[in-house]
């Protein structure tokens, strides 16, 4: 059985690299008018990790700034090459920065852009709010007039018809009176006749059993109704 390599030891482990090799290698790459980068000092020197070449290279960026910053006669010291590539990656830089700023720049253009049509569309969605609110205010006022008008109407045709159904029970207790006068005079009318119909039927009985007429002996073969009395007896009743 073979021996398994114990983990981690097939690794490809790059040997450490210090700053000052980092800062050499940098100067060299600058000295042939390019930019030192990870890989491009990685690649001078031939080893080293990225993140510890990435550490010194952020150093070495600093330092160059403060000594662009300091003594200007410290550039003096260096050479031409080296000053030049330091100024062509100041001025790229400063042109980068100025790119940047005016990116930003039209970044904030744009966005104040789309804030001013937002507070326009916001401004024009308040007033057509406003507008749907007072439209449904004066509609709600006119619906409200229309109903405390028509309110008025039935009130008044209510009163109306209460003074008409007064008149109409005023009128039919005074017909009801009348009815009840005209019964006591019908019924008046119908005693004076009763007791006048009753004194005549009196009178005619009274003038019936004083008189008798006489029994005629030619009569009718079944006639029972006996001969009217002479007109002169007649009168003479009377």
């Amino acid at each position: 059985m073979e021996d398994i390599p114990a983990y981690g030891s097939m690794r490809d482990r790059s040997a450490n690299v210090s700053y000052a090799d980092v800062e050499r290698a940098a100067l060299d790459i600058l000295a042939t008018e390019r930019r030192p980068s990870v890989e491009t000092v990685r690649e001078a020197l031939g080893r080293g990790s990225p993140a510890t070449i990435a550490t010194c290279l952020k150093r070495f960026w600093r330092d160059l700034g403060i000594r662009a910053q300091g003594d200007p006669a410290a550039l003096t010291r260096l050479p031409s090459e080296i000053v030049e590539a330091v100024e062509a990656i100041w001025q790229r830089s400063l042109a980068l920065a100025a790119q940047t700023a005016k990116n930003d720049q039209n970044a904030a253009r744009e966005r104040l852009e789309q804030i001013r049509i937002e507070n326009d569309v916001r401004a024009q969605s308040f007033e057509m709010r406003e507008r749907a609110y007072e439209t449904a205010t004066r509609e709600r006022a006119r619906a409200l007039a229309d109903s405390r008008d028509h309110l008025l109407s039935t009130l008044r045709m209510l009163e109306s018809d209460r003074a008409t159904l007064k008149a109409r029970e005023t009128r039919i207790t005074e017909l009801e009176a009348q009815v009840e006068d005209y019964r006591g005079q019908l019924a008046q009318v119908i005693t004076r006749a009763v007791a006048k119909n009753r004194s005549l039927v009196e009178r005619k009985a009274r003038a019936g059993t004083k008189w008798k007429p006489k029994q005629s002996a030619k009569r009718r073969p079944g006639s029972t109704k006996p001969r009217r009395p002479p007109k002169s007896k007649r009168r003479s009743k009377r």
